[in-house]
């Protein structure tokens, strides 16, 4: 599993839709799609908002939960 199918599983985990968790981010739906996509990937200060956000971002980057 890559980056861009684990911001999509953060994502709805979350049960936020792309527009959601855009205005969460600060970012357009369809740099969104992009990094589900797999076409782009997200800064660190994206990054950072998503994990404000809930995300586990050690999740979306390594595929290891944080904490075990």
């Amino acid at each position: 599993m890559d980056i861009s199918t684990r911001l999509q599983e953060e994502r709805k985990r979350l049960g936020l839709t792309q527009e959601a968790v855009a205005a969460q981010l600060g970012a357009t739906k369809r740099s969104v799609i992009n990094w589900e996509g797999g076409a782009a990937l997200p800064g660190a200060e994206v990054l950072a908002r998503y994990a404000a956000a809930g995300a586990d971002v050690l999740y979306i980057l390594t595929g290891q939960r944080a904490g075990g």
